[in-house]
């Protein structure tokens, strides 16, 4: 017994040592992992193979690691814990103990009787006021976490068919520059030639800049939201989802089919407040509380050891009751109140805004569809005529397709981005998505 108890010191001790290494040496050790990081991830990145990809591997790589999706499925998984947690706590809690009684001069010479070792055991019963509402606020956190994954599954999965959008109109344009041979090789032209460019020439130049900045922004994004930055992805863009709210504008009195999953993320911000109000209200009544203690379950002491007898075991109830005389919970209450009455005022708003939106956007989207199907024509009809060989005649040319083709593209994105707003509201749209991953 003496051999293990100066062991025992001797380990406790070390343990203590080991644990106050200095901040320093473990930033560094930090600093060291990071490092290395950075260079395995710029070596991975310094010459990227070009990879293609569908939309249905873009769309499932993209579930699988997009960070913003992962913390949302996080949220959601945290819920579920607390729920569980509430039920876990009833369950009787285990305490060790143990103590030492010794003369500091005497350290050296330790006996089984200085050492005394107790387990103890707790069965603890909240209130039931206070279960009831922890139950309900868990609850209502895992309906609410599930709604915020699904809503933002529907945003990535828009963003997504919006960059594939993004991604063929930029093929479309590089490819209509090198066919039309307006793609100038400025990098082995001489500085002197480069000073003397024509207007022609800069607009030339300056197509070129927009598609290498673009591609190079193209390429970044596209990675991020993929959560793969491992190649130079290429899209293919056949097989995204086809809309067709131009065509068929969506029904904005269908209350079962536009809308349901933001309101019910509306019906769960009042709820909270709801239930933080009726908390708040049971802060009035008097609670109960039981539990159940024990005496030691297993006791050595002294040399000598005792078992758990029932007959030393204790229940308690207990009840309180407080009077609000300094009206904090009055004014608690009150508060609370006026949060509900102004987060109704603000749904309504909110509401208001979405129905004004929702008009102007089926407009829009009308005119927009209108004016891109003009602009093609345009860009077409330029394409197809004669090319003249004078100067002046050149420059017309060159600046009417910079334009155009700047038009095309960005009525192209609006128009995606309006269908894209239209998707997020359809929910037979979405019914169909999720039979289709079912299947």
């Amino acid at each position: 017994m003496k051999f293990f108890s100066i062991q025992f010191i001797h380990i406790f001790v070390l343990c203590i040592l080991v644990g106050c290494k200095s901040v320093q040496e473990n930033l560094n050790k930090q600093y060291d992992r990071v490092e290395k990081i950075y260079s395995e991830t710029y070596a991975q990145s310094k010459n990227k193979e070009v990879q293609e990809l569908t939309w249905e591997d873009a769309k499932e790589m993209m579930l699988e690691n997009n960070l913003e999706l992962q913390r949302a499925y996080d949220s959601l998984e945290r819920a579920r814990e607390s729920q569980a947690q509430i039920y876990w706590d009833l369950v009787p809690s285990l305490r060790f103990s143990t103590n030492l009684s010794k003369a500091l001069t005497n350290l050296g010479s330790l006996e089984s009787e200085d050492i005394r070792f107790n387990v103890f055991s707790t069965i603890n019963f909240p209130g039931l006021i206070n279960l009831y509402s922890r139950k309900y606020t868990a609850l209502l956190g895992v309906i609410k976490a599930g709604w915020d994954l699904k809503l933002k599954k529907r945003q990535l999965i828009i963003r997504l068919r919006e960059l594939f959008l993004e991604y063929s109109d930029f093929e479309s344009r590089k490819g209509n520059v090198e066919k039309s041979q307006l793609w100038s090789a400025s990098e082995n032209k001489k500085p002197a030639e480069l000073l003397t460019s024509t207007p022609e020439e800069i607009l030339i130049e300056q197509q070129a800049f927009n598609l290498r900045i673009s591609e190079n922004q193209l390429s970044q994004t596209i990675s991020k939201i993929l959560g793969n930055y491992k190649f130079k992805w290429r899209l293919v863009v056949s097989g995204i989802p086809q809309l067709f709210y131009v065509e068929n504008p969506l029904d904005l009195n269908r209350t079962d089919r536009l809308g349901v999953l933001l309101r019910q993320k509306q019906a769960a911000d009042l709820e909270a407040l709801r239930l933080t109000e009726f908390s708040t209200k049971l802060r009035y009544f008097p609670d109960i509380n039981l539990g159940v203690s024990s005496p030691p379950l297993y006791r050595v002491g002294n040399g000598v050891q005792t078992g758990f007898s029932a007959d030393d075991l204790v229940f308690q109830a207990s009840s309180g009751f407080s009077i609000d005389t300094s009206l904090r919970v009055t004014r608690q209450l009150k508060n609370v109140r006026r949060q509900i009455e102004f987060q109704n005022r603000f749904m309504r708003e909110q509401i208001r805004e979405q129905i004004q939106r929702a008009f102007l956007a089926q407009e829009e989207l009308v005119l927009v569809a209108k004016e891109l199907g003009l602009a093609k024509l345009r860009l077409e009809t330029l394409d197809a005529q004669p090319r003249s060989t004078e100067l002046d005649e050149i420059r017309i040319y060159l600046e009417k397709r910079f334009v155009l083709i700047g038009r095309v593209s960005s009525l192209q994105l609006k128009k995606a981005r309006l269908e894209g707003g239209f998707w997020l509201l359809d929910e037979e749209e979405w019914r169909k998505e999720e039979i289709e991953n079912e299947e």
